[in-house]
């Protein structure tokens, strides 16, 4: 899901707001070592989570679908893992975009 990037919008502020609407799932600021990008980790189980990226050149935010435990991509591979929770993964999704939606005054990008 593509969101419109605006002014207000930045990964402090994302980070303060997504721990406070989600206290019961692990968030974290991380960073790509090959590609060197940042992006914010929602975790909610190994197999459920949600990677959201800043990409000012195109003016957006993107969240992905993704499985954040490297060990299950590892086990299962990336395919399985994705089947196993790609429902809950899609909802994990629209939540938090509603969350930045409605927090940051943004609105899906097309």
């Amino acid at each position: 899901m593509k969101l419109e990037l605006n002014d207000s919008i930045n990964f402090s502020t994302m980070m303060k707001v997504l721990t406070e609407k989600f206290p019961n799932y692990r968030i974290e600021l991380k960073k790509n070592p090959i590609a060197r990008f940042e992006y914010i980790q929602v975790r909610k189980t190994a197999y459920v989570g949600v990677w959201i990226r800043i990409i000012p050149n195109k003016k957006r935010v993107w969240l992905i679908k993704a499985v954040p435990s490297t060990m299950a991509r590892a086990l299962l591979g990336v395919l399985i893992a994705m089947l196993i929770g790609y429902a809950a993964q899609g909802k994990l999704m629209n939540e938090v975009a509603e969350v930045i939606k409605k927090e940051f005054s943004t609105t899906v990008q097309s």
